[in-house]
């Protein structure tokens, strides 16, 4: 196998006195879809933030193809090519769908190239292009996470990073964001996904990491944990 276009070693993240991940290891390869997977506060979205940038590592290194991303700032790590997609979406409610979108191309100075992305997240979500002109604070949850996600890409990623995508939404909604992720995927967009929701996130994950406080306590493909009986017993209610 290649190398991993991303590769974490030795991560550890501390708030104060508690100790949040514990020294993780774990690698993402070019075209796949790797998910972790695990309870609340188990660690998920800290390893994100520490991945951008946005907090604090206490050790560790986190090198994105062969670049040490350890010490730079967040804004440094989205124009290198790892762009977040934030819990709880963080659109921007007082400007416009469109705005939003263009927000998310602020490092990119390709104009032509921008149009033409902007057409293909309008292709994904349609219903981002009929709302363009409407303030984002008017749409629904998963119309808001449509345009997290458009605005991420807008950012022209190599790697997407996605911090529990399905959280609020309705069944009938997390299913069409997570065919919309493979969709994105078999373009050849890398993603990184942290997911409560883990029957759907090892469905279609090709690489999963299992965190429990702060480990990294089982890995394998999305197939193999799904059918592994710790899995099931822990978080599929087998």
């Amino acid at each position: 196998m290649s190398a991993p276009l991303l590769q974490v070693s030795g991560l550890k993240v501390a708030y104060g006195h508690i100790e949040a991940v514990k020294g993780i290891d774990l690698e993402l390869h070019e075209g796949q879809i790797t998910t972790l997977v695990g309870a609340n506060g188990a660690g998920k979205s800290t390893t994100l933030l520490a991945i951008s940038g946005l907090i604090k590592k206490a050790s560790g290194r986190v090198l994105f193809d062969g670049k040490d991303l350890s010490k730079m700032p967040p804004h440094k790590i989205v124009s290198s090519g790892v762009v977040q997609v934030a819990e709880g979406r963080a659109i921007l409610t007082t400007l416009t769908v469109k705005e939003n979108l263009e927000l998310g191309a602020y490092c990119r100075h390709d104009r032509d190239n921008q149009a033409r992305d902007l057409d293909y997240v309008y292709s994904l979500f349609p219903v981002l292009k009929d709302r363009a002109n409407g303030l984002a604070g008017n749409l629904s949850g998963g119309e808001q996470q449509m345009l997290a996600i458009g605005r991420a890409l807008m950012a022209k990623p190599r790697l997407l990073l996605l911090d529990e995508p399905s959280m609020g939404l309705a069944p009938i909604i997390v299913q069409g964001i997570f065919r919309t992720l493979r969709n994105i995927n078999q373009a050849g967009l890398t993603i990184f996904l942290v997911e409560q929701n883990v029957r759907q996130a090892l469905k279609i994950a090709d690489r999963a990491y299992v965190i429990e406080t702060g480990h990294i306590v089982l890995s394998g493909s999305g197939r193999e944990l799904l059918v592994n009986p710790r899995v099931q017993e822990a978080y599929l209610g087998s």
